[in-house]
């Protein structure tokens, strides 16, 4: 049989399902309010923004005054911590006693928190929005400050989420707060298995949160967590049956996504605007260009993608000055194959490279 009755208004069953939860623990203030939390709106439209209010307790005053045992900062903090182990989004703002509160989204792999404009014509020009509650949290004077207070916000978010799937291992949550210092800054996280030399494995992506708890097993497990520019990694034990010897090992790597990586060209290397042209040509015409990420150590940056890379070549007495193009990676003969005709028809002048095979040298129009 199938019912005719509409599904519950989303505020109103968000609400429904609060109240029943914070109901088993606090009093709930009544129609002439009294002591109590009341579950209401700040909208008058869905999507609403729900939040919870305590009502009839001032703050905590010393004792010395005779002041309440718990005043509204305790029973904000009680519950928002209710909501929070019971799987809500949660938000607790500088500016309020009141406590914001929405369901989780089904899609958490991008960030939470994001430095977003004001639309108010005074203050502070910037806000941290938390992009669940849909509430902003902290207010900047400019866009770094703004985006630096987000991911400080993204960071402790992540660790208590952590926190709330170790919760039956309380003793790794030392080692998620060094974790979480080793980590630094970074939303999605890429991680990758070097056996040897020419054994890299695939780059993996992940959440923050896995990062996290895999740094934190790891030294739980006295493993020797090195930090390499913005890589962290350990070495693992392979499993090796039947050898007398100590087992060999294999390095396990973690680096943040590059936020800004560098499209087409090596971060170490001289860069200029004949080979920023270059680059622009290939990528309008849909080649795939190598993508290099975060410092993983002096003069050297994780490849984030394999594909064609342009380097900027010096003017000799035999040529002016242009560009090497060649590939990153296996593979790419037929990216590489496609390079003189994309150039060409842009009016650049190419050559094969004698000193590499499949690489080019190109100049621009009128060189």
């Amino acid at each position: 049989m199938t019912s005719t009755t509409p599904h519950a208004i989303r505020s109103v069953r968000l609400a429904a399902g609060v109240t029943t939860l914070l109901a088993r623990t606090f009093a709930e203030a009544g129609p002439g309010k009294g002591e109590g939390f009341r579950v209401l709106s700040i909208d008058q439209q869905e999507p609403r923004r729900m939040f919870v209010r305590y009502h009839g307790v001032g703050r905590t005053r010393p004792v010395v005054e005779a002041g309440p045992e718990l005043g509204i900062e305790g029973y904000r903090a009680r519950i928002a911590e209710a909501l929070t182990r019971a799987g809500y989004a949660v938000t607790v703002t500088r500016d309020s006693w009141d406590v914001y509160v929405d369901d989780r989204p089904v899609d958490t792999s991008g960030p939470r928190y994001a430095a977003v404009p004001s639309d108010l014509p005074f203050g502070d020009q910037w806000l941290v929005m938390d992009q669940w509650t849909r509430v902003h949290t902290a207010r900047a004077e400019t866009e770094e400050e703004a985006k630096a207070e987000a991911m400080h916000q993204e960071r402790r978010h992540v660790l208590t989420d952590a926190r709330l799937v170790t919760v039956s291992a309380p003793d790794l949550w030392p080692f998620l707060e060094r974790a979480d210092e080793l980590l630094g800054d970074g939303v999605t996280w890429l991680s990758q298995e070097v056996h040897d030399v020419t054994r890299y494995g695939a780059l993996v992506q992940h959440e923050r949160i896995d990062a996290l708890v895999r740094t934190a097993n790891a030294l739980r497990a006295g493993r020797e967590v090195t930090q390499q520019g913005r890589m962290v990694s350990w070495h693992e034990s392979m499993p090796v049956l039947n050898r007398p010897h100590s087992p060999e090992t294999y390095e396990v790597r973690w680096v943040p996504k590059s936020a800004a990586p560098a499209v087409g060209y090596f971060p170490g290397f001289p860069r200029g605007p004949v080979q920023d042209e270059a680059v622009a040509v290939l990528v309008a015409a849909g080649l795939r260009m190598v993508v290099y990420g975060e410092s993983i150590g002096k003069g050297a940056w994780l490849c984030e993608r394999s594909g064609v890379m342009v380097t900027a070549a010096l003017p000799t007495s035999e040529r002016a000055a242009g560009v090497f193009v060649d590939a990153i990676g296996r593979d790419m003969e037929e990216q590489t194959a496609s390079v003189p005709d994309v150039l060409r028809a842009a009016g650049w002048r190419v050559e094969a490279e004698r000193c590499w095979t499949g690489a080019w040298a190109a100049f621009p129009p009128g060189e």
